[in-house]
């Protein structure tokens, strides 16, 4: 995993530290992840991370045998402990008698997922996604509403702040129990996922700053990706992706972008922007997209794109909608009623309706080809908004996969859609912070000392 940033990560423990000083020890023992170090802040963040991360991996457990597993003095334990216990991140069980011990009594501990809270963040260009969820990454609450991001990032983070911290309140959630923050924004990103770089459709946004900007507004650590790595990230690691180490996900709204984990990883290539699907040429004649350029993807398969050509073959569903959507507030719920409005009326029969699904689902399948070729993954997961037409726009692509791209690999990759209903990407900003706190998983490791601290 590639270290993105030092100085999250230090803050998170350091947050945790605040709460409860306990006499610092060097980790000794066997247990993967231990630390040693001469420096006496690292020693505590390193033992504490330590002891947390082992008893959330096999509580229920007694102190001693912590102490046996990391090396540290039974001393040392039994301080962190008690300050985890304070804290609410630890939780002692029943009493029990440890053969181990001549049946002397022992209390355990075990880890407390609801001793503090996450905050899972998806923005589109016109909705706002927000969950709060507990340090299993299971769902306590969950939000969408109307954002427009059109508005640029000086109007948009103000609003953003006071929607999350509404939110939170709501819940009767204490801010200070939540411990940081995962958000996913369309991209691209810089390559020290800080913020975006000329996102399409979002003026405003170039080069600031986002996860500082809201990291600082909001009092907490803030881990930020593209919309698609983080989608890719929340499947692998709670939806259909569980245990695939080669996978492409591919989100299908307005916009279209992809999340490649190659071995196990998000793979983001030399400038951290691999995954740009939606602007992959598929007719070098076509229409212009947003980027400037002729015949992308999205510009011929995104959902905007689905409901123009139905409107131009005149389907008669859509007759009297307006084809500009700008007239009112854009927001997530408008745009999934247009494409709704388009799978409906599929559904219902419509030729031209029908026919756009099916175009669309072809240019989708010649990208897909062309990736499977070159990277020849085991699965590739449909989401976005665009999925609500399910087998209408599946069929056609599945079928354009077989068309364009080699035969073996075809017959070896899975096309599926993703199991997580649209919150994909907000899981995945979930899942990005308790890799930061707990050390491993698919999303860069930035340190675990920006968290825990409340």
């Amino acid at each position: 995993m590639t270290e993105i940033t030092t100085e999250i990560t230090q803050e998170l423990l350091r947050t945790m530290q605040k709460r409860a000083p306990f006499a610092p020890e060097v980790a000794k023992g066997t247990v993967k992840g231990t630390v040693k170090g001469t420096d006496l802040q690292v020693m505590r963040e390193s033992n504490r991370l330590l002891i947390l991360n082992y008893v959330r991996e096999h509580g229920p457990v007694a102190r001693a045998t912590i102490a046996r597993a990391t090396g540290l003095s039974a001393t040392t334990v039994s301080t962190i402990i008690d300050a985890l216990l304070q804290e609410g991140f630890v939780l002692e069980g029943a009493t029990q008698r440890a053969a181990a011990s001549g049946g002397r009594r022992v209390v355990p501990v075990y880890f407390n997922a609801a001793g503090g809270y996450i905050l899972g963040i998806a923005l589109g260009r016109n909705y706002l996604t927000m969950l709060l969820c507990d340090l299993s990454a299971a769902i306590v609450s969950r939000n969408v509403i109307p954002f427009d991001t059109r508005q640029g990032a000086e109007v948009c983070l103000p609003l953003l702040v006071t929607a999350l911290r509404v939110f939170a309140n709501a819940q009767g959630v204490s801010w200070n129990r939540i411990v940081g923050a995962g958000l996913g924004m369309p991209g691209p990103i810089d390559p020290h996922l800080q913020g975006p770089i000329s996102p399409p459709r979002m003026p405003g946004w170039h080069n600031v700053n986002v996860r500082d900007l809201l990291s600082h507004s909001l009092g907490m650590p803030v881990y930020l990706d593209n919309n698609a790595n983080l989608g890719a990230l929340g499947e692998s690691r709670y939806g259909a992706g569980q245990g695939v180490s080669n996978m492409i996900y591919l989100q299908l709204g307005a916009g279209i972008g992809g999340g490649l984990i190659m071995d196990g990883k998000i793979y983001r290539g030399n400038m951290g922007s691999a995954g740009e699907v939606g602007h992959m040429t598929v007719e070098p004649r076509g229409p212009i997209c947003s980027c400037g350029k002729r015949g992308c993807l999205e510009v011929l398969a995104g959902a905007h794109a689905i409901v123009e050509e139905a409107r131009q073959k005149r389907s008669h569903f859509l007759a009297d909608e307006s084809a500009d959507e700008t007239v009112s507030a854009p927001n997530r719920l408008s745009e999934l009623a247009n494409i709704g409005q388009v799978v409906h009326a599929a559904q219902a029969g419509d030729p031209a309706c029908r026919e756009a699904l099916e175009s669309a689902g072809t240019s989708i399948g010649i990208a897909l080809a062309n990736l499977m070729n070159v990277l020849n993954p085991s699965l590739i997961l449909l989401d976005g908004s665009s999925m609500q037409a399910g087998k209408l726009l599946l069929e056609p692509i599945r079928q354009a996969v077989a068309s364009y791209s080699l035969p073996e690999l075809c017959e070896n990759t899975r096309i599926i859609s993703g199991a997580l209903s649209g919150d994909a990407t907000a899981l995945g900003g979930v899942a990005a912070v308790l890799d930061a706190i707990f050390g491993a998983g698919l999303a860069p490791q930035f340190s675990s000392s920006n968290f825990l601290a409340g």
